[in-house]
């Protein structure tokens, strides 16, 4: 995803969300075989102005 332009939405309660998309999902085997999203956790990195997202293992 390095460079991707996505947009912010807001989704209430003082929160934001950015679409990942499945293919991504998928190389992170954080869908399953019946394309549903895992029960995963993601760690969400900031340093300086750039923001980082990976799953964690």
């Amino acid at each position: 995803m390095s460079g991707e332009i996505r947009k912010l939405r807001d989704l209430g309660n003082g929160s934001g969300g950015v679409t990942i998309p499945k293919q991504k999902l998928r190389e992170w085997d954080l869908i399953d075989d019946d394309d549903e999203l895992a029960d995963a956790h993601l760690r969400v990195d900031e340093k300086d102005d750039a923001v980082t997202v990976e799953p964690v293992q």
